[in-house]
């Protein structure tokens, strides 16, 4: 049987550099459809943490802290210049939506891989993680379309805010 422990932690940390990752990209961001985006998948990623969290305390174990070294590194990698606040051009846009769609890529795969743990708790909560990982990615590439295309955010209009 798999280290069920191991597997959630690890998914707490897709969640939490997710989170962390959106909010510092919605703090940049100038365009309200941008921001309304980013604080948009924030959350989500934050409620992913709080379920996995909770799932992981049911099998007693504990979640790790965030590391805020690995959110600026890869920071650091789109932004090598230091931006201000308001300030992110579209070429950064661009960098930030891929590592954005790269990180959805790798939670899905990862919430795939490990959704038959033989846990079925577990294995439900990842399958409904999977899904909602699928919604972002789909908003985020076609978010990058639109930065590619004519360098306007598409954005982002919640039915319930």
């Amino acid at each position: 049987m798999p280290d069920v422990k191991k597997i959630i932690a690890t998914a707490v940390e897709f969640e939490q550099f997710g989170s962390e990752y959106y909010t510092k990209i919605m703090e940049l961001v100038k365009d309200p459809k941008a921001k309304l985006l980013m604080k948009s998948l924030a959350e989500d990623e934050k409620e992913h943490a709080s379920i996995l969290k909770k799932e992981l305390a049911k099998q007693g174990g504990k979640a790790k802290a965030f590391s805020q070294d690995m959110l600026d590194k890869g920071l650091k990698d789109i932004f090598p210049e230091k931006v201000r606040k308001n300030s992110i051009a579209t070429k950064d846009a661009i960098e930030a939506i891929k590592l954005g769609i790269r990180t959805e890529k790798r939670s899905i795969m990862y919430y795939s891989k490990n959704a038959n743990t033989k846990v079925k708790s577990l294995d439900q909560v990842f399958r409904k993680l999977e899904k909602m990982e699928l919604g972002h990615l789909a908003l985020l590439e076609e978010n990058l379309l639109y930065l590619e295309d004519d360098g306007v955010w598409y954005g982002y209009v919640p039915l319930l805010d």
